[in-house]
């Protein structure tokens, strides 16, 4: 009956937040706070994905509900927690962010648990935005390109998350780890291959750092970070009888933002030194009263130093992006309807004209989008 009765009571303080277009503040005091809110996204997309006869139109979303909540002492210390369930359109039920926190206000904190760190690739407003390749905050996948995007410890593992940061006025600092199991970041993960070698079983759990530091000054702010893996042969291939060590990726990255009133402008620089490879990218955006416009390169240069028999050159990937927010529609506070569109190109430029089986892709998207 107890049971029940909650039950009852959170269906209810939804739908109230629902109601009331700006979520729900359940306690709001000088001690703390705790609130239910949320997002809807619906996406009715096309592709045209190698600019030939292989297009699709479909639809996805999800809703999100944001459980929110935060205790502070007499003296400015605090302990916090947010979940944000994920209800998919496909009928999956996944998970956003799940973390706890504390620390001091204005000052150092601690978080664990799944979240996201520093974005040290800002793309501004990026209603429908892929590549012809793959990129760090997705999947690495054998034979594509890879946009890479200082993302590859940022966050939201499966296996744990922990950060440390500190907030110095202008001055800003974290340092974030991943840890477990990273098998997952190649996209066949054990028995998948790299560059065309089949990763071994025998995976150790990885430990990713990720050290941040921002300084901000009048209407620029910027940041500089390295994201490294620190277990050796955590993945590892054979060839020849010797064995190579996979998670030797170092990456760093550089990002720059402007915003002055009604428009903000990022610059992006990031580059990875992994086995047999490196990837550089770059990239521009703008985001002016509801448009937005932005550009992204990247490039990939491939060696058979280590493994052999792969592709040798580069690849390049040329990406274009637009979007526009028609904001309050029906004078509805909240409820946005977005347009998007990309177009990405790639060229190979290896010894191999087979090696990567990526064409030049093209897509366009209507969001509808409501924040309760």
């Amino acid at each position: 009956m107890k049971n029940t009765f909650k039950l009852s009571l959170a269906a209810v303080l939804v739908s109230s937040a629902m109601a009331a277009n700006a979520g729900i503040s359940i306690v709001d005091s000088e001690e703390g706070n705790f609130s239910i809110g949320g997002n809807v996204e619906l996406n009715f997309n096309y592709q045209d994905r190698d600019m030939k006869d292989d297009s699709e139109f479909n639809q996805d979303g999800r809703v999100l509900i944001e459980f929110a909540g935060q205790k502070f002492s007499d003296n400015g210390h605090y302990v916090g927690v947010k979940a944000q369930p994920l209800f998919e359109s496909t009928g999956n039920v996944a998970m956003d962010d799940a973390y706890f926190e504390f620390g001091k206000v204005d000052g150092w904190g601690v978080k664990a648990g799944r979240f996201e760190a520093y974005d040290m690739f800002p793309v501004g407003l990026d209603v429908f935005l892929e590549y012809s390749g793959d990129t760090s905050n997705e999947l690495y996948v054998d034979g594509t390109s890879y946009v890479y995007q200082m993302k590859e410890a940022r966050g939201r593992g499966a296996d744990g998350q922990i950060m440390y940061s500190q907030d110095f006025g202008g001055l800003y600092v974290e340092v974030g780890a991943m840890i477990g199991d990273r098998t997952n970041f190649f996209a066949d993960g054990v028995g998948g291959t790299y560059h065309g070698q089949q990763i071994n079983d025998d995976a150790k759990d990885s430990f990713a750092l990720r050290p941040v530091v921002g300084y901000s000054v009048g209407d620029f702010s910027f940041a500089a970070a390295i994201e490294t893996q620190l277990v050796k042969d955590a993945l590892t291939v054979t060839q020849g009888g010797k064995t190579i060590d996979l998670m030797d990726r170092t990456g760093y990255g550089l990002t720059g933002t402007w915003a002055k009133e009604d428009i903000t402008v990022n610059a992006n620089l990031a580059y990875m030194d992994a086995v047999d490879e490196t990837n550089m990218s770059a990239g521009l955006n703008a985001v002016y009263k509801g448009f937005g416009l932005g550009y992204i390169y990247g490039t990939s240069e491939y060696e058979n130093k280590e493994i052999s028999g792969y592709a040798e050159g580069d690849v390049d990937v040329n990406t274009v992006y637009a979007s526009y927010e028609f904001a309050d529609v029906l004078s509805v506070q909240d409820f946005s309807v977005l347009l998007g569109t990309y177009y990405t190109t790639v060229d190979n430029k290896t010894n191999d004209a087979n090696a990567f089986d990526e064409h030049d892709d093209f897509g366009a998207r209507v969001r509808l989008f409501y924040e309760f």
